[in-house]
């Protein structure tokens, strides 16, 4: 369904913001950690360390040594054990749908690009964005190298991105590469008093950046 062509690009985060992952991936990081010999992690654990990177560093961070392709694939096998219960939060498919008319859509996530691919297959959410830049390709938010990397991918400058998350490293990200961000609270996990732009829902995103406010008012 990529089919837009503008000089305009909407870069959503994937993890609490398209998809609600924010119990199902932490379970599966918590077995992983604790079947490769770390012991007992919580999910709000794992949450807070998704900022180091990519799934290797986040096993790595927890294990308290370097990670062999079997942890990774530990990590993996409980993904995807857990992944056909992977869903979009509700009306975020409407959102999408409405945006990829006037914008070039693409995704800027921590995750590894195997745990990406699958949880956006899984909810029905797979070819729908032009570029997917993971954490296998950039370094971790707050770092804004993955952002102006979708938009180059995008062919769109980065003045003309409007970056989703639902955490304050997306924000942050969005302020240093010089988009726009805009705070997803309807999967955030706390409010966050650095958001200059907040959207309770996706159809927000929708109002923001689609309909005149003429057509809000009368909505």
């Amino acid at each position: 369904m990529i089919r837009n062509r503008s000089g305009r690009a909407v870069v959503f985060d994937l993890d609490g913001t398209l998809l609600d992952t924010m119990t199902l991936t932490p379970a599966a990081y918590c077995a992983a950690i604790r079947a490769r010999g770390g012991g007992e992690v919580s999910p709000e654990e794992v949450i807070a360390a998704w900022h180091v990177g990519p799934t290797p560093a986040v096993l790595a961070h927890f294990l308290g040594r370097p990670v062999a392709g079997d942890d990774v694939e530990c990590f993996y096998s409980n993904f995807e054990a857990a992944a056909a219960a992977v869903r979009p939060f509700p009306g975020v498919v409407e959102m999408v749908d409405e945006l990829a008319a006037g914008f070039r859509l693409g995704i800027f996530t921590s995750a590894a690009r195997r745990v990406a691919e699958l949880a956006l297959s899984a909810a029905g959410l797979g070819g729908r964005f032009a570029a997917v830049i993971c954490g296998d390709d950039a370094p971790p938010k707050p770092s804004p190298a993955g952002l102006r990397l979708a938009c180059r991918r995008l062919g769109v400058d980065v003045s003309a991105t409007t970056y989703v998350g639902d955490a304050l490293v997306d924000i942050q990200c969005a302020r240093r590469a010089g988009a726009t961000g805009i705070h997803a609270r309807w999967g955030a996990t706390a409010a966050l008093d650095d958001a200059p732009l907040v959207a309770d829902h996706p159809v927000d995103i929708v109002d923001r950046l689609v309909r005149p406010p003429s057509r809000r008012n009368d909505s």
